[in-house]
């Protein structure tokens, strides 16, 4: 049975429709253009949640909006928020766990990137451009500043880049007020649950409340989240069955030591507890 879902109360936080709003090419490219300051080609092609993965043997990961442009620089945008209450939130953990785990996501997708961007038979030299960024509905690094750029530099000579063509990007909506940059501080603000108030953040939003009025789309929304419902409602049944197998073993581990104090035989013990010999040996 589906939840209700309130509609009016979705943002272009929420994930879904999120990356569903970028794939509006012409949106996509101005955004790049006011996080990066950069003229955008033409964008090659734009997949939303790219599965990539850097070899057969590596954890699998979801790009949430990955785009090319002409001349093969790559750009990942992703949206990061903590918000439990909205629907179709794939990330609930809390904001102190997530802050600390971006820097290890931002290096992991710059691997892969690499990795997908390298095929066979490609020179080093043949790399582009990578850009990771995340849009945080929080401060990621705490210092208060609405964008954290970072590349690699010499420790010993901070003026001196590394050069290896990636850079990671870290925007933090909480202050939109803190930048000189008008374009950007209007996205910001919009992220932020502001009233569109700038000529692109106007068209973002008529987009994004196009998308949601969709029938189809909500119909896909409606049904990711009964998917997302019924994923975690399987975990949380495997937990509890975990925990009371987890349960049982203590248990029997407590019945077999007073079976021990009591000078039973240990094969015996085992027997009774359906305990291996090793493990009742070993609380002899």
């Amino acid at each position: 049975m589906y939840r209700n879902i309130d509609w009016d109360a979705i943002t272009i936080k929420n994930n879904f429709l999120f990356q569903e709003t970028l794939r509006n090419k012409s949106l996509c490219k101005q955004l790049l253009e006011r996080v990066l300051h950069i003229q955008v080609k033409t964008i090659r092609y734009m997949e939303t949640e790219k599965t990539m993965k850097a070899q057969l043997s590596s954890k699998n990961t979801r790009l949430d909006v990955y785009v090319e442009d002409k001349g093969g620089n790559v750009a990942d945008i992703e949206m990061q928020t903590t918000d439990t209450k909205s629907v179709i939130n794939y990330d609930e953990r809390d904001e102190k766990t997530i802050i600390r785990e971006l820097p290890l996501r931002t290096r992991y997708y710059q691997n892969i990137i690499g990795t997908n961007m390298l095929r066979r038979g490609m020179h080093y030299r043949e790399l582009r451009k990578a850009y990771v960024i995340f849009i945080c509905t929080f401060d990621p690094f705490g210092a208060g500043l609405p964008v954290y750029h970072f590349t690699y530099r010499c420790k010993e000579n901070g003026n001196l880049q590394m050069g290896d063509l990636t850079e990671n990007i870290f925007l933090n909506v909480k202050a939109a007020d803190k930048t000189d940059d008008e374009d950007l501080a209007a996205f910001l603000r919009y992220v932020n649950g502001q009233k569109p108030d700038s000529s692109f953040t106007k068209k973002l939003d008529e987009e994004a409340t196009r998308i949601k009025n969709n029938d189809d789309w909500r119909l896909k929304a409606m049904t990711l989240d009964m998917e997302i419902q019924d994923m975690k409602k399987r975990i949380a049944k495997r937990e509890r069955e975990k925990g009371k197998q987890e349960g049982k073993h203590e248990s029997k581990i407590e019945i077999a030591k007073k079976m021990l104090d009591d000078g039973m035989d240990i094969s015996k013990v085992a027997k009774l507890t359906n305990l291996s010999v090793k493990e009742v040996t070993a609380l002899a």
